[in-house]
């Protein structure tokens, strides 16, 4: 095979858009807005950085019940990023049959977009880029689901990236959370995937275990402002010299300005 091209993506996960609809109390309603600003940020820095593709980790919707003007504008803007995007669904917006996944056409929407809707996992290998990329769809009715159970070997010599939502947990850490994702799992990669977009956190995290580079992104907007680590998207570069990411800030507030909850 040709040395393979190289590669730039932008990583987000957790952006949780519809959240507190119909609340009617104006500070929540105005953070529902602040939110979407802050995705529609996202899409102006993949589209600034001419990333080839962008990475949503799960939790794009907050819940199964946002408003059906919410999807909408969320493929609309998905739709203004000149790459592929690639989505995996998490807990909050799981691929049970008759959720917003299918109840809604987003890809007839955002010709660009794929959604990774496998259970057991899926492998998608995009068109015209260097690239295999897995993840698995959760399910609510899958009380066991592990994020990185199934994961296969590497296909050939493209890029490859792992997506993943859940808990990342260290060895002698708690094992008992759901969602669980074992640091000897991402280890056991090693070799095989280039890179790892995590989701489930709503701060950002560097995870890297044994050489397989590892990232939670956090979220671009945080639910509330006790999460001070937030605010951020990934930039990730796949060169010559391996995988390089840098974080970039999303929320359009200068920090000095965000309020002490």
């Amino acid at each position: 095979m040709p040395e393979r091209k190289p590669l730039r993506i932008v990583h987000t996960s957790d952006v949780h858009l519809g959240a507190y609809a119909g609340s009617g109390d104006a500070k929540w309603n105005a953070r529902r807005e602040l939110m979407e600003l802050t995705f529609e940020r996202v899409i102006d820095l993949a589209n600034e950085t001419n990333a080839d593709a962008l990475l949503i980790a799960g939790d794009f919707f907050d819940n199964d019940r946002v408003p059906e003007e919410t999807v909408i504008f969320a493929a609309e803007t998905i739709r203004r990023f000149r790459g592929q995007t690639f989505l995996i669904p998490g807990n909050h917006d799981p691929m049970d049959p008759g959720s917003i996944y299918w109840r809604h056409d987003m890809e007839s929407i955002a010709r660009r977009l794929t959604i990774v809707r496998g259970h057991k996992g899926e492998l998608v290998e995009p068109e015209g880029l260097d690239l295999v990329l897995w993840g698995r769809a959760y399910l609510d009715t899958d009380w066991h689901f592990k994020p990185l159970d199934g994961l296969p070997e590497r296909v050939d010599d493209r890029w490859h990236i792992a997506m993943g939502h859940g808990h990342f947990v260290r060895e002698g850490g708690e094992m008992h959370r759901s969602l669980l994702i074992k640091d000897s799992e991402v280890a056991a990669a090693a070799g095989h995937w280039d890179y790892m977009a995590f989701g489930h956190w709503e701060p950002h995290a560097d995870v890297t275990t044994a050489g397989v580079t590892a990232v939670y992104s956090g979220a671009p907007m945080p639910l509330t402002d006790a999460n001070r680590k937030a605010g951020l998207a990934a930039v990730v570069e796949f060169n010559e010299s391996g995988v390089q990411w840098t974080m970039r800030r999303v929320d359009p507030r200068r920090p000095e300005d965000v309020p002490t909850p």
